[in-house]
């Protein structure tokens, strides 16, 4: 069995390199019997260095004198493993951090590969970061966001408040458990995790969690919780459907929110769920199963091309729609890396939103949400829509930030057919 770090390196590759989703190479790549704490330090570690890619290769540029792109694959994420265990990992030795890091360089690099990363760590551990004086070149770099989305974000909220959300944004989420209304409260689902050795605690209806497997856990697999932030919770919940309504799902795969209308209501009613991927409605289908829930129908479907024979049909319908997920890089920290300042959403957005509330009842409503916190995607949908459809009226807005609602960044518009 390989060692944390050396795991750490291979799905570290794989992600930078190959272009490999780090949840699925985690999941793939770190036994069963592994260790409680290994499995934990695998994920940091992972999570860590990808999150903080920016600031890492800052550093390294920093100390070294071989130009960054001549450097080893291995030996580049090598020294990126290490400077983030000896800046950002405190229960790390700086001595551990330096000579495992020489080890798995003299296994992956060549002769002068060890005595390379060791110098640069330990000048980097003696002398730290230099970070930049200039105000939008600093906050990229001590919170690895691209330079260009922080600047737009400190002329749309302020510096303050953008340092204190890239902050909350670099932070290791909470995993937090939606118990199964139909089987379980959350108070019961807590008791049964700790008896089974987890930490959980009951916060706003929801349970937050540590020490946890999911994916080996009996009560995961037997239907008693999904995992969902609290903000996503919201969005079902702010839309409220009742036992007994025609919902529908415009963008449903996983489903999380799918299933949880469908606990809502009682498992009584009908929900069509819509995706536009083949694939993903087998996860729609599993996800209901796995909970108890049989009043979900899953369909292909593209969500932006309205259906004649749904006009008008409908009690609720939720517009959960694709966005650029600036609001949940705390768990994919790739999306700092694979966006640009060209990527438009609204089109898709705005298409979907004006499908969905075709098909409303009138008095029927609707919720759009987004996992970003970008204006453009949100306010400017929802804002544009109201403006050209007068026969709908804004029920209530929210945008959750990392840094003041302690969730996801997340945004949810309810609006109701008036006329």
């Amino acid at each position: 069995m390989k060692k944390p770090r050396e795991t750490a390196l291979l799905i570290l590759y794989k992600t930078q390199y190959e272009g490999a989703y780090a949840n699925l190479e985690l999941k793939s790549s770190i036994p069963p019997e592994t260790d409680k704490r290994d499995r934990a330090f695998i994920t940091s570690l992972v999570y860590g260095v990808m999150s903080r890619r920016l600031t890492l290769d800052y550093i390294i540029e920093q100390y070294s004198k071989i130009k960054m792109k001549k450097l080893s694959k291995y030996i580049h994420i090598i020294l990126q493993m290490g400077l983030y265990q000896i800046f950002f990992m405190e229960k790390i030795p700086q001595s551990a951090a330096v000579n495992e890091s020489v080890k798995l360089a003299s296994r992956y690099g060549h002769r002068a590969s060890a005595g390379f990363v060791n110098g640069i760590l330990r000048a980097a551990a003696s002398n730290g970061i230099k970070y930049p004086a200039d105000g939008i070149k600093r906050l990229s770099v001590m919170y690895s966001f691209p330079e260009w989305i922080c600047e737009k974000w400190v002329k749309e909220l302020g510096e303050s408040f953008t340092e204190e959300m890239l902050a909350a944004l670099n932070s290791e989420p909470q995993l937090t458990l939606r118990p199964n209304r139909l089987k379980i409260t959350a108070e019961t689902l807590a008791d049964r995790l700790q008896k089974n050795g987890a930490q959980a605690d009951v916060k706003n209806g929801a349970v937050v969690c540590s020490g946890l497997n999911v994916g080996a856990d009996e009560l995961y697999k037997q239907g008693f919780y999904t995992v969902q932030d609290r903000a996503a919770m919201t969005a079902a919940e702010t839309l409220a459907p009742k036992a007994g309504e025609l919902v529908i799902d415009m963008c449903a795969a996983p489903g999380g929110k799918t299933t949880h209308m469908a606990e809502l209501m009682e498992n009584e009613g009908k929900i069509l769920a819509f995706d536009i991927h083949e694939h993903k409605i087998h996860l729609i289908e599993e996800n209901a199963e796995r909970l108890g829930i049989s009043i979900i129908t899953a369909q292909k479907a593209d969500a932006s091309k309205p259906r004649a024979e749904l006009a008008g049909t409908a009690d609720k319908v939720l517009c959960d729609v694709p966005c650029s997920g600036w609001g949940i890089v705390r768990r994919k920290p790739d999306i700092k890396y694979n966006r640009s300042p060209e990527d438009s959403f609204f089109e898709i957005q705005y298409a979907i939103l004006k499908s969905g509330a075709e098909y409303l009842k009138t008095g029927g409503e609707l919720v759009y949400s987004t996992c970003t916190v970008e204006k453009s995607e949100n306010e400017g949908v929802t804002g544009f829509f109201l403006e050209n459809n007068t026969e709908f009226e804004k029920v209530f807005e929210k945008t959750y930030y990392p840094n003041v609602d302690g969730t996801d960044g997340f945004y949810i518009c309810k609006i109701r057919k008036a006329m």
